[in-house]
């Protein structure tokens, strides 16, 4: 009755935490808030109290200091991860070391309740703390990992609509809009990242360079190099509809290879799988009779 006791105020405390956190998304968005304090600071008024911006930017700066050493991995593998901009850091970093805290207490808890001696307490805390902690970081890059795998498969299909739409005779810009806008169900995952290309270039932000901080983050080479690609063009000028063909036929030959590769993989593992599985069955069905008549043939001569 007691650990349901503290996991019902465990869950309220949750619960709080998160109308706290909804009451302050009704505020007015935290750029305007910044943008009215820098303002203010400027014409010599100081803001004294802490307001909920001011709070959430010492959380974020607190959570960033504990993870210094982790930090640049952490913010490479959200963007690759596709979760852009701070709350998307913060909300992560809350769940990295919140929620393995949180677990770790609620054990704790538990072996109390057992009457366990207090190093088999501590060592409840410590165990579901460390594995709660590991397992929120591999969970992190498994995620990345798969959406890098699926952005390099979206390369070729969006080398396919780069050289459709430059033989239309688009600007870069519109390309880059029309792909956005028209794509999201062939190449989902490359329409969101060109979402905040967009963005960044309707702020005054260079194409190039615009595109070059969207692809080296991802860590993906074929995408690497279709942006270098697009940076020679917009840069520079040129035809880039016969680079770009080859460059699609040399990436769908790489792709068609690592596909091959992967099947004769699986054919050997397959070929292990039957070994331990499908040739005991053969043999007994194939080899059952004659060592069932052979049993028989000497139980007889025993017998006589």
């Amino acid at each position: 009755m007691s650990l349901l006791w503290w996991i019902t105020i465990t869950l309220m405390l949750l619960a709080a935490g998160l109308l706290l956190y909804s009451t302050q998304q009704n505020s007015h968005p935290k750029h305007i808030q910044r943008r009215f304090r820098e303002a203010l600071q400027q014409e010599g008024i100081h803001i004294s109290h802490l307001g909920p911006l001011d709070l959430e930017e010492a959380l974020h700066d607190v959570l960033e200091k504990v993870s210094r050493s982790e930090m640049a991995e952490i913010h490479r593998l959200l963007v690759q991860a596709g979760w852009h901009g701070a709350k998307a850091r913060l909300i992560f970093l809350l769940m990295a070391w919140v929620l393995p805290v949180a677990l770790g207490v609620i054990a704790m808890f538990y072996a109390v309740l057992n009457q366990d001696t207090w190093v088999n307490v501590l060592f409840h805390f410590l165990f579901v703390f460390a594995a709660t902690f590991v397992a929120i970081r591999r969970l992190l890059r498994w995620q990345a990992q798969k959406r890098r795998d699926a952005i390099r498969k979206e390369v070729i299909p969006f080398l396919h609509l780069l050289r459709m739409l430059f033989e239309a005779g688009l600007s870069m810009e519109h390309i880059l809009l029309v792909i956005e806008q028209q794509g999201k169900d062939l190449i989902p995952n490359l329409a969101d990242e060109l979402h905040l290309v967009i963005k960044r270039i309707q702020t005054g932000q260079d194409r190039a360079d615009a595109l070059v901080e969207m692809a080296a983050p991802l860590e993906v080479p074929e995408l690497n190099d279709t942006i270098a690609m697009l940076k020679q063009v917009t840069r520079y000028g040129g035809n880039i509809r016969d680079s770009l063909a080859e460059y699609t036929t040399l990436v769908e030959q790489r792709q068609v290879s690592e596909l091959r590769e992967y099947v004769s993989k699986l054919s050997a593992k397959m070929t292990v799988v039957m070994i331990l599985f499908l040739f005991p069955a053969l043999m007994i069905f194939l080899a059952g009779p004659g060592f069932m008549g052979l049993a028989k043939a000497l139980k007889g001569v025993s017998g006589l």
